[in-house]
């Protein structure tokens, strides 16, 4: 037997010189082999005469014979004539040089380069035309919009395939087990997904074995989190000047004494450093036949409000097996997420804002403090004497006993997976079927202690007093000890499906790969259960309904949904002559229980999609020295929205005086009657209609890489919830296909990777995009639909042709009040005063109504873009990154819904407010109305570094250890914005909150710091 040798060596792209991890180092002829780690090092036992097989995503397979030599390093050639499996297409996979549509990729390696619970937060600003926008909150999920927003009442969510199973959501997954996340951006990728695809197509492939020996990889790290930019509110002194101010102007003659024995700052008490820390473990490896790739991960998280805790584990099975002599592949890939959490109100933020700073946390009695003062002495105290009055200065609660008192407990099981088996009937013909599933378990535990929040609210109130109050109302829940409600839910989703793949070659020039198969499926199969009950034990162990005090009425509701079924038939056709020129075509035909009826008319449709490429750097003309790829490509294609609302048959009935009812006779007797409340009209599919037009271009030996991509997207048939006018039948308000929604920019995506010496490389990153969003053919009558409501009777959005979608609305402010003659000889809203506002009479009718509202734009970004930065030296290695948006307006709701004079306000509205005639015409006093106008509009332009990283890897330093890297990660560290509130970026529906700050989670910065092991 020959005599083994240890050979090592560096594997690197030869372009630039950057160390390729993963690469996969095999004996040929063998399953014997090792991948290469972080930095592209590797070893291997091998015999004179082997043959080296060193293969690598994206570079072309290099083969070494083993001569005599210890140390081998080999530098890939980058593979841009057949860069093979990049892109993940949906049943499929594509060559990235033959993608004739507009498909945006991130690796694996690239998300976890930034830490993160979910992926979605990892890769802000890597791709264009995809905007990410984060929330901070622990287990949230950031909103993906992907070339805008193209609905106004039906869903905007995406469709997510994570190794072949549709699902709503991939807070479940862990980015650590994730090898590429695809976008399909165009209808023309799309179009494959057909009716769920509208809002666009997120591809998860997570990761498999690799042939060589088992690889076990470590990996934790732990930080720390606070809030990135605060806001500085009004302290005591200032927010006593500002409330005696408006007392005054209101012609009050009690005041607040300057001397006050409390100065809190309700943020700082609200907030503490929040912590995260995950822990990693992945064994994964593969010999001839089978594949194997197992993880777990905990993540746990301590949030930035007291007790806020979540805690996620999840686990995953990857396996696949090779039969009968490979012409069967059988594969399973299996997850579960377990995460408990125990959530905390965001109002919380919200009050904070508002509590005035002379209320403390807690008395001296230890009771919480609350907003009353002594009207007599002019303490914000509820102590006086006999004489003394005592009133509040706000309807605002103490945010630090919301965040005590609330008592939840939230557990979510998911389990997902698949399996498949392929069949390979000849060497270019292959059989494929999947079954896919998804199990969803929730259950939450509510605890409400009624007699503590009653107590609390009001520091005079006694024990005693409540019990009064319960004896002498045994059946009223008010008076309750407390209340206890416990929910649970199931939903169970499943896929079959089916398909053919002919992939063949005719003549060395003619490739042909052809898609044809069928889906059958379920979802929206929920089961729900509540029970409510008051009066349980004290004691946590005894929170059963059961238990509950039988004075009161139990309350149990029991909810199960009708399953939407769904059935589709699909199939694909590529072609590409000599790598030249590139054709693509999609069909895919639905079907949805949703939209049956009895002639069956609208059940199914058909989404169909083709694109074009021409490789015009592969034409023998081509001659430009300095470009090694270029690519021209456009497409159009159909997608579609099934999850849309639905009109109910209503009855509008009343007992008493109502429009329904009517006064008969000489008695005027009232008969009782009834009318419609709202039309029934059929509700079918959204259709999205898109051309894309674009270049991939790489050049100067491949350091550089360009993509250019135009997109015109137009929701054809959108649908509205209508307010019926008076002529109409109805009386209630009902949905109804009504405008179309177009969106259309362009997207540019620039990247350029060097190296400067054998041991220093770099690499630079830009991308830009554009959305704009435009609501078009509105039908007659059914545009001035309102939204964005404030919670105090004032909205901010109107849909309206011509406008962005639910675009804002409302008064222009031309000034500020200086006096009453001022007022009473030009056009006022009614109680206007000095200091207050002034309203621009936009129709010059004399009167300030709604008929002067304007437009101002959107609270969707018209523009977004990344910038990146990539350093290695050695073993050192150096990662910045930034993302910013703009175009956009944000609404100052915490500023602007201000409702009294007791709430608080920041230091600059104390320090620039209206203090008297002449002292400034921008900004109120502190006398001022709460009607929505531009005032409160602010800039939503910023720009945020979302990483850095700095890293060092140590190298064969421990025996049987691969490599140790350690690195030290400042995540959000800075944000430049001139928005005043806490955060620009704020999730929310068009039509509801986007884009409205009221009591949205803060943008936290975050201070890490990680170890990755590879054995």
């Amino acid at each position: 037997m020959a005599q083994q040798i240890e050979i090592n060596g560096i594997v690197t792209s030869k372009s630039d010189g950057i160390p390729l991890p993963g690469v996969s180092i095999i004996i040929k002829g063998t399953s014997t082999g090792t991948s290469s780690d972080f930095d592209g090092n590797y070893s291997l036992l091998v015999n004179k005469g082997d043959q080296i097989e060193y293969s690598y995503l994206g570079f072309e397979t290099t083969t070494i014979t083993v001569k005599d030599e210890l140390k081998i390093d080999v530098a890939l050639v980058d593979d841009i004539a057949s860069l093979n499996e990049v892109v993940v297409i949906g049943y499929g996979t594509q060559k990235r040089k033959e993608v004739t549509g507009a498909i945006a990729s991130v690796s694996g390696a690239e998300i976890t380069k930034q830490p993160a619970v979910n992926a979605l937060q990892s890769i802000q600003g890597k791709m264009t035309g995809v905007n990410i926008v984060n929330t901070n909150a622990p287990g949230s999920e950031p909103n993906i919009i992907i070339r805008g927003i193209g609905t106004a009442s039906a869903g905007s969510n995406i469709l997510y395939i994570v190794d072949g199973v549709q699902v709503n959501s991939i807070s479940n997954i862990n980015p650590e087990d994730i090898e590429t996340f695809d976008v399909l951006k165009d209808a023309a990728s799309a179009s494959i997904y057909g009716m769920n695809a509208s809002n666009g197509v997120v591809i998860v492939t997570t990761k498999s074995g690799k042939k060589g020996k088992m690889k076990i990889e470590l990996s934790t790290y732990y930080g720390a989190k606070s809030m990135l930019n605060p806001v500085e509110m009004a302290n005591s002194s200032q927010y006593v000047r500002y409330f005696n101010e408006n007392q005054f102007i209101n012609g009050e003659t009690t005041f607040l004494s300057p001397d006050q024995p409390y100065d809190t700052d309700w943020y700082d008490e609200l907030t503490d450093i929040g912590f995260s820390n995950s822990n990693n473990i992945a064994i994964s490896g593969a010999s001839e036949d089978i594949k194997y790739f197992f993880s777990f991960n905990n993540y746990s998280e301590d949030g930035i409000l007291d007790d806020q805790d979540y805690n996620r584990n999840t686990i995953r099975a990857n396996n696949s097996v090779e039969l009968f002599e490979d012409r069967m592949k059988i594969s399973t890939n299996l997850s579960g997420s377990f995460i408990k959490s125990l959530p905390k109100p965001f109002n919380a933020f919200n009050s904070a804002y508002r509590q005035a700073p002379v209320i403390p946390v807690y008395y001296e009695s230890g009771q919480y403090g609350q907003s009353f003062w002594n009207q007599t002495t002019g303490i914000a105290t509820y102590l006086g004497s006999n004489t003394d009055v005592i009133g509040s200065l706000n309807s605002v609660g103490n945010p630090i006993a919301a965040v005590e008192y609330t008592n939840q407990v939230n557990n979510t099981t998911d389990l997902q997976g698949s399996i498949q088996a392929d069949l390979n009937i000849t060497d270019y013909l292959k059989a494929s079927g999947r079954y896919t599933a998804t199990k969803t378990f929730f259950k939450n535990r509510s605890f409400n202690d009624t007699r503590a929040l009653w107590l609390i609210s009001d520091p005079t109130r006694t024990d005693e007093e409540f019990q009064i109050n319960q004896d002498n109302n045994p059946e009223v829940t008010t008076y309750a000890n407390n209340s206890l409600s416990y929910t649970s839910s199931e939903s169970y989703r499943y896929n079959v499906e089916g398909f053919l793949t002919f992939d063949k070659t005719f003549n060395t020039v003619h490739n042909f790969n052809a898609v044809a198969g069928f889906s059958r499926g379920q979802r929206n199969d929920v089961f729900t259960m509540y029970a409510l009950g008051y009066g349980v034990p004290p004691q946590e162990n005894y929170w059963s309904i059961n238990f509950a005090d039988d004075n009161y009425e139990k309350v149990v509701s029991q909810f199960y949904s009708t399953p939407t079924r769904e059935q589709s038939y699909f199939g694909r056709l590529m072609y590409n002559y000599d790598s030249k020129y590139f054709l693509q075509a999609n069909i895919r035909r639905d079907g949805t229980s949703n939209f049956k009826n009895d002639s069956n008319e609208d059940y199914f449709d058909n989404f169909p999609a083709v694109s074009a490429g021409w490789a015009v750097s592969n034409e023998n003309f081509f001659d430009v020295s300095f470009i090694n790829f270029l690519k021209l490509k456009a497409g159009w294609g159909k997608v579609g929205n099934s999850r849309v609302p639905f009109n109910q048959t209503t009855i509008t009935t009343s007992t008493g005086s109502s429009s329904v009812n009517y006064a008969f006779g000489a008695n005027q007797d009232l008969v009782f009657g009834a009318a419609y409340g709202a039309e029934i009209l059929p509700i079918s599919w959204e259709i999205t209609e898109e051309f894309n037009a674009g270049l991939n271009l790489t050049g100067f030996n491949n350091r550089f890489n360009a993509e250019f991509n135009y997109y015109n997207r137009n929701t054809e048939n959108a649908i509205l919830l209508v307010t019926p006018v008076y002529t109409t039948e109805g009386s209630g308000s009902f949905y109804d296909h009504g405008a179309e929604v177009t969106n259309k920019g362009i997207e540019i995506d620039l990247k350029w990777r060097d190296n400067i010496t054998d041991d220093l490389s770099y690499n630079i990153g830009a991308i830009f995009s554009t959305n704009k969003n435009n609501v078009e053919n509105v039908k007659s009558a059914y545009d001035g639909q309102v939204g964005g409501s404030l919670g105090n009777g004032q909205i901010t959005k109107r849909l309206e042709e011509g406008q962005p979608l639910y675009s804002w609305w409302m008064y222009e402010v031309e000034g500020v009040w200086q006096n009453q003659e001022e007022i009473d000889e030009n056009p006022s809203i009614s109680g206007a005063l000095p200091g207050h506002l002034k309203y621009s009479d936009l129709n010059d009718d004399g009167i300030i109504d709604d008929k002067d509202k304007k437009f101002f734009g959107s609270y969707l970004p018209t523009y977004s873009y990344g910038l990146s930065l990539g350093l290695n030296y050695k073993n050192l290695d150096l990662t910045i990154e930034g993302y910013g948006a703009g175009g956009n307006k944000i609404y100052n709701g915490l500023k602007g819904t201000r409702i009294n004079g007791g709430e608080n306000i920041t230091a600059d509205v104390f320090n620039y407010r209206w203090t008297g005639e002449g002292s400034t015409n921008t900004n109120p006093g502190a006398n001022r109305d709460s009607y929505a106008s531009n005032y409160y509009l602010e800039d939503g332009d910023y720009f945020r570094i979302n990483n850095i990283t700095l890293g060092y890897t140590l190298k064969d330093v421990i025996k049987s250890v691969s490599s140790i890297r350690l690195y030290a990660t400042a995540q959000n560290p800075f944000m430049f914005t001139k928005y005043s509130g806490f955060t620009p970026e704020i999730i929310g529906t068009s039509a509801g909150t986007g884009g409205i700050e009221l009591s949205a989670y803060p943008t936290l910065k975050t201070f890490l710091f990680g170890v990755n092991i590879e054995l």
